[in-house]
C-alpha cells in the first residue's frame, strides 16, 4: 500500500544526528533513522534542534507534539510515541521494537552507558564516548567500564590517563588477563618498558599460548626500534592467530619503518577481508613508496568499500591534495563533510585544503574553529 509523505516539498535543509553523522531531509527519514539507530537517536530525536527543524519542514504541529514528548520521563513510551507520531510503520515492526526496548530497559544505567560508549570507540571517536563511560562509572565502579575508558585513552594518544584506570581495574578483578594486557600496551605507548616487562611475564603466565602476548612483546621491540625482534614477535602472533588483521597490520608498519614497501605489500597481502582499512593500509604504502597514483587507487578502494566512513573520504581527500588535484579534493572533502559535520579529522583536512588553494581567510577561521572546540572538549572531558 502506498504512503503519502507528511513533506510534500522539497526540503534542503538536513537534520543531521550527532552520534552517527547521517543526514536527513524529511520527517519520515528521521523517523527510519530512529528506529534503526535508536540507541544512537537517544538524545537527538526530541532535542530542541529536532523540534525546530521539524517546525520548520512546516509541520507545527508535530514539533509541539515532540516538545510534549520531550518531558516523557519512560524512554520506551517517548521513542515509541514518537515513532507512532505519522502512519509509517506497521503494527509488527513497533511491537519488535518495543519488545528489545523493554528488555534494554531491564538492564541497569550503566550498562545502557557503556554500550553507546563503547560503539562510539568502534568508530574511531573516542573523544565523545568518555563523558558516557564516566556517566557510568557514577552509577557503578566496576573493571569492564575502566578498561573500555582506558582503551578510549589509548587511542587519543593519553596513556597515562590509561593506566591510571587500568590500575584500579587491576584492584577490582587482579586475575583478568585482558585488563592486565592492557595495562601492558598503555604501559608501553607510555614507554614504561620495565613496568610492562614485569607485568606481561604475569600475563604469560596466566595465558602462555595467548597471541597477545608475542604481539605485545612486538610493539614493545617496535616501541624501541628493534624491527628484527618486533618482525619476529609479530610472526608468532599471527601463527597462533592468523585470522586476526590487526597483527598484519603491526607487522606491516615494521616494514614501512625499514622503508621495506615490498615486503610491506607481501605481509599485506596475507589479510583476507579486503575492506576499508586494508586498502588504508595499502595506500599508505604507496605513498611512502613515493606512488601517489597508486595510493590513490587504493583509497577510492576504500571509500567504495565503506561509504559512510568520513574518515576515509578525508584521506582520500588528503591524497588527491597532495597530488595538487584541487578539484577531486574539494568535491572529497564535500562529501566527508556531508556525512559528519563535526569530525575534527574531516574539518582539518578541509582547512588544509583552502590553505593549499590560497583561501587563507577561510583556512585561519576554520583552524580558529577547530581549535576551540577541540580545547572546549578537552577541558570538559579529560
Amino acid at each position: 500500500m502506498l504512503q503519502f509523505s507528511v513533506s510534500q516539498q522539497i526540503n534542503e535543509t538536513p537534520y543531521t544526528f550527532k552520534s552517527t553523522g547521517i543526514r536527513v531531509y524529511s520527517f519520515e527519514e528521521s523517523l527510519f533513522h530512529v528506529y534503526h539507530y535508536w540507541r544512537e537517536s537517544v538524545d537527538d530525536f526530541v532535542s530542541e534542534e529536532m523540534i525546530t527543524w521539524v517546525s520548520e519542514l512546516g509541520h507545527s504541529f508535530l514539533s509541539s507534539k515532540i516538545k510534549e514528548l520531550a518531558s516523557e520521563e519512560n524512554f520506551t513510551r517517548q521513542i515509541l510515541n514518537f515513532l507512532q507520531l505519522v502512519n509509517y510503520f506497521s503494527k509488527d515492526e513497533i511491537a519488535q521494537l518495543e519488545a528489545t526496548l523493554r528488555e534494554w530497559e531491564l538492564r541497569r544505567e550503566w550498562e545502557k552507558l557503556k554500550e553507546r560508549a563503547d560503539y562510539l570507540v568502534q568508530k574511531g571517536e573516542p573523544i565523545k564516548a568518555l563523558p558516557l563511560f564516566k556517566r557510568a562509572l557514577q552509577f557503578e565502579e566496576n573493571a569492564a567500564l575502566l578498561n573500555n575508558l582506558a582503551v578510549a585513552y589509548m587511542q587519543l594518544s593519553l596513556p597515562k590517563e590509561a593506566i591510571r584506570h587500568l590500575t584500579r581495574a587491576r584492584t577490582l578483578e587482579p586475575a583478568n588477563v585482558q585488563i592486565l594486557l592492557h595495562y601492558v600496551e598503555a604501559s608501553i605507548l607510555g614507554r614504561q618498558f620495565e613496568n610492562a616487562k614485569n607485568i606481561l611475564a604475569k600475563a604469560t603466565e596466566m595465558a602462555p599460548t595467548c597471541a597477545d602476548i608475542p604481539f605485545l612483546q612486538g610493539l614493545m621491540s617496535f616501541k624501541q626500534k628493534r624491527y628484527s625482534q618486533a618482525l619476529a614477535y609479530y610472526d608468532e602472533a599471527i601463527k597462533l592467530e592468523p585470522t586476526v588483521p590487526y597483527y598484519i597490520y603491526k607487522k606491516v608498519d615494521v616494514h614501512k619503518a625499514m622503508r621495506q614497501y615490498e615486503k610491506a605489500l607481501e605481509s599485506l597481502a596475507a589479510v583476507s577481508d579486503k575492506n576499508g582499512d586494508y586498502y588504508v593500509k595499502e595506500a599508505e604504502i604507496h605513498a611512502m613508496a613515493g606512488d601517489v597514483p597508486a595510493a590513490l587507487r587504493s583509497m577510492r578502494r576504500a571509500t567504495t568499500s565503506d561509504t559512510t566512513d568520513a574518515n576515509l573520504w578525508a584521506k582520500l581527500a588528503e591524497y588527491y591534495r597532495n597530488d595538487y588535484d584541487w578539484r577531486r579534493a574539494e568535491q572529497a572533502i564535500a562529501h566527508a563533510i556531508s556525512l559528519s559535520p563535526d569530525n575534527d579529522t574531516v574539518r582539518l583536512e578541509s582547512a588544509r585544503i583552502k590553505k593549499g588553494l590560497g583561501r587563507t581567510k577561510d583556512y585561519q577561521t576554520e583552524l580558529t574553529g577547530i581549535l576551540k572546540s577541540f580545547k572546549e572538549r578537552y577541558r570538559a572531558e579529560i
